[in-house]
């Protein structure tokens, strides 16, 4: 043997001895040839000389024969240098995983004259594996019960105190503060507590502190978790109090939103000495979920604000509106109510003329009596329409409810019939009978069909035909309202505009142009739907579809 050959085999020798993997030499049928020292102890030997008695082949060492038709397999060339995992048994048939790589061993002349199997432990592997997947699973487990605990209301004071209930209840711990900052973003307010003597909850600085105060107000500043194992060693101003509480140990945890600070929650416990990082992981999570919550409840009050804010405009609108209307309507009104009072003074001259003359025939108590009848039946006139409307300015609640459609209409034609008789319009009125009713505001939706009308009105300067129109509507469960007017009509580019608020086709004087976009909202507002088709110099149809009662 050459010097070079000794080396070899020298060297090869310490590789095989010293390896940390342990080593299966065999030839081309699977039997084994030679095992280093890692592998005996990997088997549970205490010799390679017991190992190669006991286990004469490479299928001897694996669990089943499936296990063994899996390694030949892999043993193909196309395969060779893999890692694959399998199940083996060690001395006094003991089971355990292990990493098996496999490589061909050739000669000088290039000829397959064995293999190499090397071999690593997996079982510790896999348990640390598996102890971190049930760790995992035992935190997002924790996470989502805070989740879901979080999402589960937009109410924040109700949010905060679920949470410190839950985490009380699933994590390893007994007491906890949660702090949020004020709208100045310098004290920090205790919003939820739970584990506490109310002799602890009793001092000022537990329930209000400054940024900067203590650890509690240095960590809003620094934005870091802060976790005190040994209060008896911690740089904080009131460590007498948390060791008379007797509190162990304290985790500090950050609370964000955005990048930016919202507050600090302080979770203690009263038995364990110390916070791993297990937990203080955790509790980072939980408190990252928390401040997302302040944000969204935030957000979510500050719309609730905006919403009424605008609804509280909406309905501003729509009794601008229901003035609009009324002014629109005075002059006609003015003289309907004119009319019969002129009628009652007649009369009412007439009878005292009668009594100044003394006169009181049969013939002529007959007229008196008459006249009174004519004088009530005017007076009652008059009270109807003073009463449409204050009926139709008075304020109220929305309710919405089932309605009959053609008593809307109809109380909307009263308000403005007179009107139309003024202008010269002549009304058309067509009801399918036996409609459902429908779903919605009686107030509300007179305002909207008196709107369309005025506006029909007014766009028939010259008199024409207003035309309404109630059947059941082609969308199935809806009942349908048309107005159709005869007059100037709207051009196609106003059209697509017409619903925009503060757009109008009238000049300056007549209107601003809200009428229009309140009827839409209106409608919308009902689940309605409303629909116009118009041509210049013919007319305007506008078509209301509102949900009918089931």
């Amino acid at each position: 043997m050459s010097m070079d050959s000794m080396k070899s085999e020298v060297f090869f020798r310490t590789v095989f001895d010293c390896s940390r993997s342990a080593i299966i030499l065999a030839d081309l049928n699977g039997i084994i040839l030679d095992v280093n020292q890692t592998c005996v102890d990997l088997f549970g030997y205490e010799t390679a000389g017991r190992f190669l008695s006991d286990r004469k082949s490479v299928g001897g060492i694996f669990k089943d024969s499936q296990s063994f038709l899996r390694f030949q397999q892999m043993s193909c060339k196309d395969v060779l240098d893999r890692e694959f995992e399998f199940r083996l048994v060690g001395r006094k048939d003991r089971e355990f995983d292990a990493v098996i790589k496999c490589s061909l061993v050739t000669n000088e002349q290039g000829e397959d004259v064995g293999r190499v199997l090397i071999l690593r432990d997996s079982s510790k592997n896999n348990f640390i594996m598996a102890e971190v997947e049930r760790r995992r699973n035992i935190r997002l487990g924790i996470l989502k019960a805070v989740s879901n605990t979080i999402s589960s209301s937009l109410d924040l004071d109700k949010i905060l105190e679920n949470t410190v209930n839950k985490m009380i209840e699933i994590l390893e711990t007994d007491s906890v503060r949660i702090y949020l900052l004020d709208d100045d973003r310098q004290v920090l307010h205790l919003a939820a507590y739970k584990g506490f003597t109310k002799k602890f909850m009793s001092k000022p600085w537990v329930r209000s502190r400054e940024k900067g105060d203590g650890i509690l107000g240095q960590t809003v500043i620094t934005g870091r978790i802060r976790v005190v194992d040994n209060f008896s060693r911690a740089e904080d101003p009131y460590v007498n109090s948390f060791i008379e509480e007797g509190l162990k140990a304290t985790a500090y945890i950050p609370l964000r939103s955005k990048g930016k600070p919202v507050g600090v929650m302080a979770v203690s416990s009263h038995s364990m000495i110390k916070f791993s990082d297990y937990h203080v992981e955790l509790l980072h999570s939980i408190g990252n979920q928390i401040g997302i919550s302040v944000e969204n409840a935030n957000l979510y009050a500050e719309l609730s604000q905006a919403y009424h804010e605008l609804k509280m405009a909406q309905e501003q609108v729509i009794r601008s509106e229901k003035l609009a209307s009324l002014g629109k309507l005075s002059a006609s009104i003015a003289h309907e109510i004119n009319n019969p009072l002129s009628a009652v003074l007649t009369y009412n001259r007439l009878i005292m003329k009668l009594i100044d003359r003394n006169k009181f025939t049969a013939e002529k108590l007959a007229d008196i009596s008459r006249y009174l009848k004519t004088m009530e039946s005017e007076t009652f006139r008059c009270g109807e329409i003073v009463k449409n409307l204050l009926a139709f300015s008075r304020q109220s609640g929305v309710t919405i409810e089932a309605n009959n459609i053609e008593r809307i209409i109809d109380r909307t034609l009263d308000l403005i019939i007179h009107d139309m008789e003024i202008r010269q319009i002549r009304l058309e009125k067509v009801i399918e009978p036996d409609l459902p009713p429908v779903e919605c505001d009686f107030k509300q939706m007179e305002q909207a069909f008196l709107n369309l009308m005025v506006n029909a009105s007014e766009s028939m300067s010259e008199g024409g035909t207003l035309t309404v129109t109630v059947r059941r509507s082609e969308k199935t469960g809806f009942v349908e309202v048309m107005i159709r007017d005869t007059g100037c009509g709207i051009s196609k580019e106003d059209q697509k505009k017409i619903f925009e608020p503060f757009f109008t086709t009238k000049k300056e004087t007549k209107g601003v142009g809200l009428g229009l976009s309140v009827v839409f909202g209106i409608i919308t507002r009902h689940k309605g739907i409303i629909e116009v088709e118009s041509e210049l110099r013919k007319g305007t149809t506008f078509r209301v579809h509102l949900p009918a009662s089931q």
